[in-house]
């Protein structure tokens, strides 16, 4: 495993979300990572993983999904849940519409949303947001999202 560091988001006003970030220049991929870590019982609830690199990212359907270097972004949250299926149903398109109001607001770009998990622009998938539940019964236990470009 390449070497990890614990990063501190500033100016944060969530109360969990981004209290724990930790960095890898390259990794499988921070969505596997949370994974295991939440198999060892290491992970804090709110905890991002970013990495500059994945090698192995995780898409829909199995699919892969790779970043190298240069501008893109990767990142995985991880979110204590406990709450019926019901409370989180949308959650991935609701992500999506906020990923495009914060484009907008803050770079001016237009981005639309292509049901129910890909972001495009001009015309051309650039990311993505894969969210992933572990359940007990009809408990969602805990939320992973994964969000690429």
């Amino acid at each position: 495993m390449p070497k990890m560091e614990k990063m501190y988001l500033r100016n944060l006003t969530t109360k969990i979300l981004g209290k724990n970030a930790i960095y890898y220049p390259q990794i499988d991929s921070t969505q596997l990572e949370i994974w295991r870590q939440v198999g060892k019982g290491t992970i804090k609830n709110g905890t991002i993983l970013i990495a500059d690199i994945q090698t192995k990212g995780k898409g829909t359907h199995g699919r892969k999904w790779y970043t190298d270097e240069k501008d893109n972004i990767a990142f995985s949250f991880f979110l204590e849940a406990n709450c019926k299926i019901a409370k989180i149903e949308g959650v991935t398109i609701e992500i999506a519409k906020i990923l495009v109001k914060v484009f907008q607001q803050l770079y001016h770009i237009e981005l639309e949303i292509k049901h129910p998990n890909d972001l495009v622009y001009q015309g051309k998938k650039i990311g993505g947001i894969l969210t992933e539940t572990k359940l007990i019964g009809e408990t969602v236990k805990y939320l992973v999202v994964g969000i690429r470009n």
